[in-house]
């Protein structure tokens, strides 16, 4: 297993902050690239939980558990050193080890009233699909893997684009589509089956 240095987690860390927070960065376009020195990096007072998680993690699990606290708006290192932080990590592993089993439980939320009603968009109102998000019902990982296949973050951007709340919303759901490796034919079949079994009701 390979391991950054206290300098690299220090560098993935500001690279994977800046993908999830700016609209315009891309972490793999940019190839987690960003401008911060050697320099910079020795005067900081943090240096120590850095050559921690450095040391803790491997490079794959350091990332992940960057990114599980970033999904849950941790972005400041003092947020990373709390218990909350590790907590957040193991919630994040376990569903992406079993993505489709939650894939599925979920998806029986967000049909539970019809195919089109997720989707519906009412002045003043969130879509019910937003609504079961914000309540925690429905993870991160079921609306990106819905958007794959029934698209639905532009139309909600048009109807939605001066919602704060949903903005955050859209941003995270983008930014985190690339980092999101599932099976794809078998979501696709979960997901057909339901809608099907939704036809055929």
């Amino acid at each position: 297993m390979s391991h950054f240095s206290g300098y690299g987690a220090y560098m993935l860390f500001l690279a994977l902050r800046t993908h999830f927070s700016n609209a315009k960065y891309d972490f793999f376009q940019m190839n987690g690239k960003v401008r911060a020195t050697k320099e910079s990096y020795a005067k900081r007072n943090d240096k120590s939980f850095f050559e921690k998680v450095a040391r803790d993690h491997s490079a794959e699990e350091l990332r992940d558990f960057y990114i599980a606290n970033m999904l849950e708006d941790k972005h400041y290192v003092t947020e990373l050193l709390q218990e909350e932080a590790a907590t957040n990590y193991i919630k994040y592993t376990g569903r992406r080890q079993a993505i489709s089993y939650h894939f599925s439980n979920e998806l029986d939320k967000v049909f539970e009233k019809g195919t089109d009603v997720p989707f519906a968009v009412t002045n003043g109102e969130y879509p019910s699909i937003v609504i079961l998000y914000l309540r925690k019902l429905v993870s991160l990982e079921t609306m990106v893997l819905i958007n794959e296949f029934i698209p639905y973050v532009e139309k909600f951007d048009k109807y939605l684009s001066d919602d704060v709340i949903w903005s955050k919303i859209s941003l995270k759901i983008r930014k985190y589509k690339p980092f999101l490796k599932y099976p794809k034919d078998k979501i696709k079949h979960i997901l057909k089956e339901r809608i099907n079994g939704d036809a055929t009701r």
